[in-house]
């Protein structure tokens, strides 16, 4: 496992990441909102823009993006640039509910609803939006690739010409159409038939030379296949715990004025890499993704430009690294 934590302006550092070498991107950035003087950005969406295609580019076609925002205007903004400029698929829209019932903070946070001049609905949450580059499981990005599945598409391309019918023919043959996508393929929609499928194709005279292979063979191949695809789909191991709000403590201040809570960065960890994936934070801060990257066993970039919360982040890494590591269920 390896970390290596990099002080200076993340546009120039990720210069020289490689094109899709990074498993996952989380990464909390400056909310344009003046939280801070590193807070205060001119031309927000266009700044966001750049480091965004940044991650885009050095992101796997298989890795997934995850960043921290709590300013619903700005959030649209970005959404509506991020759909027009890169190949991001939105996932998740999540939220980080910060009071809510046994949180140790509940109380004093009880204290900004009551106020009898309140005109709005206090905030009590931030939000985290889920990207891939994939549809909703990948799979069909799987299947949509030609390069993949080549063997058994071969063998129905002379199965094919061993019954020397066109697809409508056969179709005709059949008196369906289930049997069309198996010949399918020289295209994105091939697929395996089913096996009342492959049996009645049986039926139909097939040239002596062809020798016609046995339904589990097929299938098993098609299985092997894939599973050895599946490293092509994008991450997501369902912990079955958690659906898209996110009950969090606040975490607490560490040097840091926003620190987020290494539980939750852990969560996106044990969801959407695995053992050994590489994780960059472009907005390191005080470390957070850091440390929760060293206490699951996943290789950590970071960025930070402000030399004060980079001390931290070097300190609480290297403290993390001293700990025993955490196994996820």
């Amino acid at each position: 496992m390896t970390v290596r934590l990099y002080l200076g302006d993340c546009l120039e550092v990720m210069r020289g990441i490689p094109d899709k070498s990074v498993d996952a991107v989380i990464t909390d950035p400056p909310y344009g909102i003046g939280k801070a003087e590193w807070d205060k950005i001119p031309n927000y969406i266009e700044w966001c823009g750049e480091w965004i295609g940044t991650c885009s580019r050095v992101l796997k076609d298989n890795g997934s993006f995850y960043f921290f925002h709590n300013d619903m205007e700005q959030i649209a903004n970005l959404m509506l640039w991020i759909k027009k400029n890169t190949d991001f698929v939105f996932k998740q829209f999540i939220v980080w509910n910060k009071r809510f019932e046994g949180s140790s903070n509940k109380g004093f946070l009880d204290g900004f609803v009551v106020p009898e001049g309140l005109r709005n609905y206090q905030q009590m949450a931030e939000y985290l939006l889920f990207y891939t580059f994939q549809d909703e499981t990948g799979l069909t990005t799987v299947k949509l690739d030609m390069n993949n599945f080549t063997s058994l598409r071969e063998y129905f391309r002379q199965y094919q010409d061993a019954i020397g019918l066109n697809i409508k023919q056969i179709n005709e043959k059949l008196g369906h159409r289930k049997a069309e996508h198996a010949f399918y393929w020289g295209s994105t929609q091939w697929d395996l038939p089913t096996e009342e499928t492959y049996d009645q194709l049986a039926k139909l005279p097939i040239s002596n030379e062809f020798v016609r292979r046995e339904y589990e063979d097929l299938r098993r191949e098609y299985e092997d296949l894939r599973r050895e695809y599946e490293d092509l789909r994008y991450t997501f191991n369902n912990q079955k715990t958690h659906h898209s709000v996110w009950n969090y403590e606040i975490a607490d201040r560490n040097g840091h004025v926003t620190p987020k809570p290494v539980r939750l960065i852990e969560n996106i960890l044990a969801h959407s890499t695995n053992e050994g994936d590489t994780v960059l934070d472009c907005f390191a801060g005080s470390g957070t993704t850091g440390v929760a990257c060293v206490q699951t066993g996943r290789n950590f970039i970071g960025i930070e430009i402000d030399p004060t919360y980079f001390a931290i982040a070097e300190r609480r890494i290297k403290e993390a690294q001293m700990q025993p590591r955490l196994e996820f269920g």
